[in-house]
């Protein structure tokens, strides 16, 4: 119980301090390894899971959007009418709804990279 409570109190100070790290990304949305093919492949939820190891693994800041790309295939959206959106989904749990978000990669328009990363609601 204890072990659970620290966990607990740990995720709520790392999203407190510093929103969304990876540490709380890991706690809130699940800890999939990411895969090319099985991100293409998977369902909003699957890429909600394989989230957090593809921000550890492949650092988006200064990606260009080509290369943005070959990792994640085509957006499923953009944001704010050319920021690359994918959509991403929490796994439900005690049989809600799952928690859907767009995953929102923020373009510098001069360079056309990404400088930015962000958890959008959806509208």
């Amino acid at each position: 119980m204890r072990s659970i409570l620290s966990v607990i109190c740990l995720s709520l100070c790392l999203h407190a301090c510093g929103g969304n790290t990876s540490v709380a990304l890991f706690f809130e949305w699940g800890s999939c390894d990411f895969d090319r093919e099985r991100w293409a492949q998977a369902d909003r939820v699957g890429r909600g899971c394989m989230m957090t190891s593809f921000l550890d693994k492949h650092p988006p800041q200064g990606m260009s959007v080509v290369e943005l790309k070959l990792w994640l295939g085509e957006p499923n959206d953009y944001a704010d009418f050319e920021d690359p959106a994918y959509l991403v989904a929490q796994a439900a749990s005690g049989g809600g709804a799952a928690r859907e978000q767009l995953l929102v990669f923020r373009i510098d328009r001069i360079s056309g990279r990404v400088i930015e990363v962000a958890l959008r609601p959806l509208r």
